[in-house]
């Protein structure tokens, strides 16, 4: 009979075993949302992030496994493929305010192309990203100019008159507008992380409204942009962010925005905008703004050039400012119908720089150059000024070019101390710099050959 060898585990050597088991399981063929490996390579760490190469692998981030971890793009991604998923509505945003994204993402350069988001109207926060709570985001191009990102499944919202159906649309009756900013082609909410070299290229359109770029900041902003066309078509439309508390720097957007209320740069600053600008056609009806709408914050070193084209309230550079505006310009064209449609009061303040600056407002070193034509019933306005509307705050060394603006007035109502017209001889080439002798000419202005004074930043 032969001999029978009994083989006994301890109860730690078991352990030991299936731990090893459990290890090898979750690193093979059968890992994540998806079968196979979910990423190129990489562990997840910052010193070695996930490696991401398909549409496929950017959305698995958005699973709650991987929101708090590192990514890095490793070439450029057609994304056409998010057209078939969540069921054909598109890629789903990657981060909820539940459980948002907490990691990083570096696009290391390369380009996302043809990414279908799907916005989505029941959501508060929309983008690539939904919400990003101190996370990094960073290197990112999403290059869509062949396509619509839009809430509407792909379906451009542009002319007056879907704008005026859409108003009675049922499925918009329950929604609280004020909860509809959160809105980007990146993110909707950056709170408290940082947006650093990221781009949007391409036509953003909302029946509510969204931002080229970030829907609400209340982090970091800079070296970013958005090259396109955002269309909102009953509520507003930001070139950049729709909110900002927090800071952003050496940004720029271009192309064109509309909607109900149009704003260049920013709809509400509460923080810090510096060495960014505008180069567009911003045309809108209740409210309009080359640079932002409403000012509490600071803006530096900025400024719009381009069209605005619109209403009621609107400012070359600011709409409404009870905040610090200091060394900014406008060289654009101000476009304004006047009418009375029975639905708004009759009353238009239409200003160069701001159309309105409020006790505690503060504006210095700045100046308008443009047309303004006023096309309507002229008799409601009720302010409009070369340079302010209204002012009951503070203007320090303003300038507007009575020639080329066709205004004498420099502020309609209020206190016009500081605001001083001057012919474009005097605005132009080397005679700015005797003409306007407040600014800082050494380190923050520049004359040119033969056009008006430039800030020097933007030779870098």
């Amino acid at each position: 009979m032969k001999n029978q060898h009994t083989m006994h585990i301890s109860p730690f050597t078991f352990l030991f075993i299936w731990l090893s088991a459990m290890t090898i399981i979750s690193c093979g063929t059968d890992s994540g949302p998806f079968k196979g490996l979910p990423f190129e390579g990489g562990n997840g760490t910052s010193e070695n992030p996930f490696q991401v190469a398909s549409v496929e692998q950017l959305q698995v981030i958005g699973d709650s496994l991987y929101l708090d971890k590192h990514f890095i793009q490793m070439g450029d991604i057609d994304a056409s493929a998010s057209e078939e998923l969540q069921n054909g509505s598109g890629f789903k945003f990657i981060g909820s305010a539940e459980q948002p994204f907490t990691g990083s993402y570096d696009g290391n350069g390369f380009s996302i192309t043809n990414l279908k988001i799907n916005f989505n109207k029941f959501d508060q926060f929309n983008g690539m990203f939904g919400y990003v709570k101190e996370g990094v985001l960073e290197n990112i191009t999403i290059d869509n100019r062949g396509r619509i990102t839009s809430l509407d499944k792909g379906t451009a919202v542009l002319n007056s008159e879907e704008n005026l159906s859409l108003r009675k649309t049922s499925d918009l009756q329950n929604i609280d507008i004020a909860d509809m900013d959160g809105v980007g082609g990146l993110a909707g909410m950056n709170d408290g992380g940082i947006v650093r070299n990221c781009h949007f290229i391409g036509l953003i359109t909302h029946r509510i409204g969204g931002a080229g770029l970030v829907g609400i900041n209340t982090g970091t902003i800079e070296h970013s942009s958005f090259e396109g066309k955002v269309s909102g078509a009953i509520y507003t439309a930001s070139g950049l962010v729709t909110h900002n508390s927090g800071s952003i720097r050496h940004s720029f957007v271009k192309g064109e925005i509309d909607g109900q209320g149009a704003f260049g740069f920013v709809r509400n600053n509460d923080g810090v905008i510096e060495f960014s600008y505008v180069n567009m056609q911003v045309t809108g009806y209740i409210g309009v703004a080359g640079f932002v709408s409403k000012n509490q914050g600071e803006i530096r070193s900025s400024f719009m050039r381009g069209t605005i084209i619109g209403g009621r309230y609107s400012g070359g550079f600011v709409g409404d400012n009870y905040g610090q505006i200091e060394n900014v310009y406008v060289l654009a064209d101000l476009e304004m119908m006047i009418e009375d449609n029975g639905n708004f009061p009759p009353s238009y303040e239409i200003g160069g720089v701001v159309g309105r600056n409020d006790s505690g407002g503060v504006i210095q070193n700045a100046f308008i150059a443009g047309t303004m034509n006023i096309d309507g019933d002229v008799e409601f306005i009720s302010s409009f000024g070369g340079y302010a509307a209204v002012n009951s705050g503070m203007i320090d060394h303003g300038y507007w070019d009575q020639e080329l603006t066709g205004m004498d007035v420099g502020v309609d109502e209020g206190d016009s101390e500081g605001a001083t017209g001057l012919s474009t001889a005097q605005m132009t080439g080397p005679a700015a710099e005797q003409n306007i002798p407040e600014f800082d000419w050494v380190n923050v202005w520049r004359t040119t050959e033969a056009g008006y004074p430039v800030l020097r930043w933007e030779e870098e």
